[in-house]
């Protein structure tokens, strides 16, 4: 039996996941409950659960706090599973960053059909993945902005001049389940570049603005959104608040496609690297993150067949070691990289252009 703890303040939260869980799986899972973060912290130590389904927004002490805690005693993979307001998008980003694996966005105005498919679509998916997932113990983030100052200060960036003669590349990376923590471990120790950074990560749209945000204060880049008819500029980290596929014109400017999602996602990865190929061609990178399923593989095939590169991210760096392995046995990868090869890559490309 899989022991899985949920906390959130709603009794309907709890009943409505435990009677999808008996109606399809049956026996399987064992659910304990907490209504509040230092409950979910005291069941922890007790019950030692497999998994933790944790509610952010809660009475007595909220779930990032308690996310924090558990990640520092007793560290166990915890499921955000939350609404999507402006202020709890930020404090989920925040809850990734200490330690917890995913972002499930509570269902809203569906039947309770839709919402039973919902749920089995998402969170009994990523319970299934999850389950018997390794997690670390992690610095409390005052220790870590401590050590990252520190870090920063050892570092003496000297900027090159840059060629205006040479176009500069586009790189273009897909991520996905631990895509956040990974996105910010890479763009956190980035110089300035001279070339953009478009990013596909598969997050609930309700918390993409929360993302950016997070990001921004990760990065010395600028952070914007992808806007239609616009031409990606250098310096610059875009990422994607629509729900259409992300591509390119022929002049090279963001374009939307109303196209239906691909594996379940929209904007899918796929389109984008298609379009990343067919335009830039050449001066095309394509970076493959951690995450679940295939998404970016049939779109990297397009990059390699009109010159561009492939790099994707180590086993032994993912989180889930799917997207990454997809293009690895496509044999479409250029280079396998671990996170700090990854942006020793992209620091030194910036001088070149």
């Amino acid at each position: 039996m899989i022991k899985v703890l949920i906390v959130d303040d709603s009794p309907v939260i709890h009943r409505l996941i435990e009677t999808v869980a008996a109606k399809h799986f049956t026996q399987q899972y064992t659910f304990f409950h907490a209504m509040n973060g230092e409950e979910g912290v005291q069941r922890t130590q007790k019950e030692n659960p497999d998994l933790i389904i944790m509610d952010i927004e809660m009475p007595v002490m909220d779930g990032l706090t308690a996310t924090r805690y558990i990640m520092q005693q007793n560290p166990k993979p915890i499921i955000v599973f939350s609404a999507a307001t402006k202020k709890i998008a930020n404090l989920v980003m925040l809850a990734l960053e200490a330690g917890a694996v995913d972002v499930i966005e509570k269902p809203e105005n569906l039947t309770s059909t839709e919402v039973e498919s919902y749920l089995l679509q998402t969170l009994f998916q990523r319970m299934k993945i999850f389950y018997g997932f390794k997690v670390i113990k992690r610095f409390n983030p005052e220790t870590v902005q401590r050590l990252a100052q520190e870090q920063q200060k050892l570092k003496q960036i000297a900027e090159k001049k840059k060629s205006t003669e040479v176009p500069y590349p586009i790189v273009g990376i897909a991520s996905s389940t631990g895509g956040p923590q990974t996105l910010k471990r890479i763009l956190s120790q980035l110089k300035k570049t001279s070339y953009p950074i478009i990013i596909i990560q598969h997050i609930p749209k309700g918390f993409i603005e929360g993302f950016r945000e997070w990001l921004l204060k990760a990065t010395q880049l600028e952070c914007d959104f992808a806007q239609e008819n616009i031409y990606p500029k250098p310096g610059v980290v875009y990422v994607v608040n629509e729900d259409k596929h992300l591509s390119f014109n022929s002049r090279g400017e963001f374009s939307f496609i109303d196209k239906p999602p691909i594996f379940g996602i929209r904007p899918a990865a796929d389109y984008f690297f298609e379009s990343l190929g067919e335009v830039y061609k050449e001066r095309a990178i394509g970076i493959v993150l951690t995450g679940m399923g295939e998404d970016g593989c049939k779109g990297a095939e397009k990059i390699k067949a009109n010159g561009g590169t492939i790099i994707a991210e180590a086993e032994e760096d993912c989180i889930v070691f799917g997207m990454p392995k997809a293009v690895i046995e496509a044999n479409l990868v250029d280079k396998v990289m671990k996170i700090d090869e990854i942006v020793n890559f992209l620091n030194n490309l910036s001088e070149h252009f």
